[in-house]
This record gives C-alpha cells, structure tokens and sequence, in this order.
C-alpha cells in the first residue's frame, strides 16, 4: 500500500516557508512591544524635561543654573562619541553647525528655560514640540521645496488653530501680557528647534556625537559667559555646600542625563522598531503626559479653553506626520547632503 500524500491541495501549512510564519509573526510583534516601550520611556523623559524647566522656575534657579545642569553630564559622558565623530563634526559646514547649537544648545535652552517662567505647563510643553511641524514645513518647503501631502496640510491647519486658541487664553477682563511673553518666547524656541531639525538632518551626524558636540560648546559659552557676568548664576553665587542638592540632582537627571541622553536612545531605538512616522505620532502626546503629570505635581488645571487647544495641536501633530498616508512624493523626499553641496 503506497502512502496517502500529506496533502492533495497543498496549503501554506504544508509549504516550508511556514514553519518561519509563527516566528517570524512573533518577532515582528515582539519589535513592535519593545519599541512602544522605548517610546513609552521617551514620552516620560520628554515631559519630564518641561517638568523640570517649571520646577527650575518656580525654585530659585536662574536659566543659567538650569543650563549648566542639562548640559554639563551630557558634556562628560558623550565626549567620546564626539571623539570618534571628530573628522565627520569637522566636515560639516560652519553654518549647519551654528545653527544646531543655536537652535538645540545653550540659546534654546535660556529661551525655554525663560518662557516657562510665565506659562503653565500645558502651554509650554504643547508650544514647542506642537507647533514644531509648522516650522519645520516652513522651512523644508520655501529653503528645499519638500512636496506637501494633503494630510500634512490638514494637520498642519490643526496645529494652527490649536496655537491661535492657546494664544487667545491671555485675553480676558485684564490682558495677560506675562503669558503672552511666555507664548511668543515658546514659539521662538520652536522656532530655533525646527532650525536645529533641518540642519541636524542635513549634517547627518550621529544623535550621541550631536548631543555631544552641543553640550560641549554649551557648556564653553555657558562658562565664558557667567565668568564675565553676561549670564547670572545662583549656583556660582553660592557655596557647594550651601546648594540645594536634592534639587541639584534631580534636574540633572531629568535634563541631562534623561532628556539629554536616555531620550536620545530610546527616540532612535523607536525609530527603528516603530519607523519614522510612527514614532513621531507618538510624540505627539507629549504635551498630554506632561500636562497630566503637572495636575498632581504643581497643581495645574488646564481650562477648556488650554484642552482644546491641547487636542487640536495633538491630533494635528499626528496628522501631519503622515502616519495615516501610504504613498505620496512627499514621502519619498529625500533631504539635501551637505557634502553634496560642499563638493
């Protein structure tokens, strides 16, 4: 008696491409997990950041003081990254890197520092990374002519009108120009951070070298400037021992060692697990971790005017990533080398 075939139909079961299917599936899920933790633990770092940029304001810290401890661990630790992308760092265009350090170094730090003294923390952290895709597209658009898909146009609308409404909650019986001031120094940080993202992705450096070299030159003009008295410091002003360690510590953490570095491996390691879109359409929430996590930790609550416009710059944030788009030319632009345009 011949033996019966297995199959007289045969199905994927029976092919061997099949017994890869289950791990394979199990992989790519596993991909998937990992990198919403890693965006998960980004999130936090990232809220954290404006947390500690609020708590610096409403301690006796001067933006000087905050500046030092974002930028001063960072310096130590990544320097042999920086080391090791010496002749890559060299090899970018003057120009790029003045505008990375201005646009993600010391100057948007005092920028931010100074802003969040005047506006809550819901307004600050939704100000910057919120209005981000505004100016980003601004520039790629008029500086490298990127296409623009419908979707980006429709979120980048949204973004717009959740920042008008933001703007609109100094209006009352009595003009609030404080939080104006707050607002309009938040959208120049914005600002000077999209300039920092088309110039980073242009110089194509390493993120350690970058967040590196940036917290060395932070940390030399930082040194220079309050020696000279350009820059006043409680810290430099006050013995070691007479400092407020605990809160010493706490915000280097947060700001140099979390936002400064952990945030930087986590956000790339997303990226590769999540992509691109993706993981910056989680970003998004940012704003809502942070303004949930300053309820029970400074005791801000939001307005519906402030929620509002909260979930129009987040859900504009998300559209604008194009996560939601499949094929466009916009998503097959590729950005200009430098060392194209330097040879």
């Amino acid at each position: 008696m011949s033996a019966k075939p297995l199959s007289a139909n045969p199905t994927l079961a029976d092919s061997p491409a099949s017994t890869h299917a289950i791990p394979s599936a199990r992989q790519s899920s596993k991909r998937r997990v990992t990198g919403y933790l890693a965006m998960s633990i980004t999130l936090l770092l990232w809220a954290g950041f404006f947390l500690s940029l609020k708590g610096g304001a409403n301690a006796d810290f001067l933006p000087a003081d905050l500046a030092l401890m974002r930028f001063l661990v960072p310096a130590v630790l990544l320097s042999p990254f920086v080391y090791k992308a010496r002749y890559e760092i060299a090899a970018i265009p003057f120009k790029y890197l003045l505008c990375m350090f201005v646009g993600s170094g010391l100057p948007y730090l005092l920028v931010a520092s100074s802003a969040m003294q005047y506006v809550p923390v819901s307004h600050g952290s939704a100000l910057v990374p919120g209005t981000l895709p505004l100016f980003v597209t601004a520039i790629a658009v008029v500086v490298f002519k990127q296409p623009l898909s419908t979707h980006r146009v429709a979120g980048l609308i949204a973004i717009a009108i959740g920042t008008a409404l933001f703007l609109a909650t100094s209006i009352g019986e009595n003009y609030d120009w404080l939080q104006s001031k707050g607002h309009i120094l938040f959208l120049v940080g914005s600002a000077m951070w999209a300039t920092f993202t088309i110039c980073a992705r242009v110089a194509n450096l390493n993120a350690l070298a970058c967040s590196g070299i940036l917290a060395i030159l932070s940390c030399l003009v930082l040194v220079v400037a309050i020696w000279v008295g350009w820059l006043p410091s409680v810290l430099n002003d006050t013995p070691m021992v007479n400092w407020p360690w605990k809160a010493v510590l706490s915000h280097t953490f947060l700001q140099g060692v979390g936002a400064g570095i952990i945030a930087s491996c986590t956000y790339l390691y997303a990226v590769k697990r999540l992509g691109a879109e993706r993981s910056a359409a989680f970003g998004s929430a940012t704003p809502v971790v942070a303004t949930l996590l300053a309820i029970p930790i400074f005791g801000e609550q939001p307005d519906i005017m402030t929620a509002v416009a909260l979930i129009f710059v987040c859900l504009g944030s998300v559209v604008a990533s194009n996560i939601f788009l499949k094929q466009d030319a916009s998503m097959r632009y590729q950005p200009p080398s430098h060392q194209k345009q330097c040879g």
